[in-house]
């Protein structure tokens, strides 16, 4: 008799134990589908961002010679060509540095590129913007996704939409002494869409 209980417990056990772990398997699986249709959806807003505004979205290979790093400083004269352009903006994919007011409708809102922007291109000069943006807009989107400012969050990455008019150069002191090229372009941003920690 003993035998057979200790028996039907290993069962109840075993029987557990199993569908707890296609319980677990379900939500991984659940979370995986969930995950790819973000990245979906969110590659379908930034192309039509893209094209809705005609950015230029080629600029990086430009810097590189269409190889996958750069060591050399990047010259402003390369930013101009490839972020200057007559009546056309440009794609950034970065994340929000800062927020300022500009005046009463509008902010300056600073960003910079990001682990989760475009890892295809990796530069040692940093390209950053500093754009006018309508206050109401830039209001909404850190109402609707707070992670934007969180300082040692991943999950903060937007692509935007500029106007580049002008380009300004400077340095600063890294952590252990190396000095970093920085390069800022100045403009109005024209659109922009959170992109989280989708790699585009």
């Amino acid at each position: 008799m003993k035998k057979i209980i200790w028996v039907i417990v290993w069962i109840g056990i075993a029987g557990y134990a199993y569908q707890s772990y296609v319980d677990k398997e379900a939500r991984k699986e659940a979370k995986r589908v969930k995950n790819e249709q973000n990245i979906q959806v969110t590659k379908l807003a930034v192309a039509q961002m893209v094209e809705k505004t005609q950015a230029a979205n080629g600029w990086e290979p430009m810097l590189t010679n269409g190889k996958k790093y750069r060591f050399d400083p990047i010259l402003t004269i390369e930013l101009e060509r490839a972020w200057l352009q007559p009546d056309r903006p440009i794609l950034y994919v970065g994340n929000i540095k800062d927020v300022s007011t500009h005046d009463a409708t509008r902010y300056k809102v600073n960003f910079e590129r990001n682990l989760y922007g475009r890892l295809s291109y990796r530069f040692d000069t940093e390209m950053r913007l500093s754009l006018i943006a309508d206050k109401a807009r830039i209001d909404a989107l850190l109402k609707s996704q707070p992670r934007l400012v969180k300082k040692y969050y991943t999950n903060n990455g937007v692509a935007v939409v500029a106007r580049i008019d002008t380009i300004t150069s400077s340095e600063i002191l890294g952590q252990e002494g190396e000095v970093i090229d920085i390069k800022t372009g100045h403009g109005e941003l024209i659109d922009i869409v959170y992109t989280g920690n989708v790699k585009l």
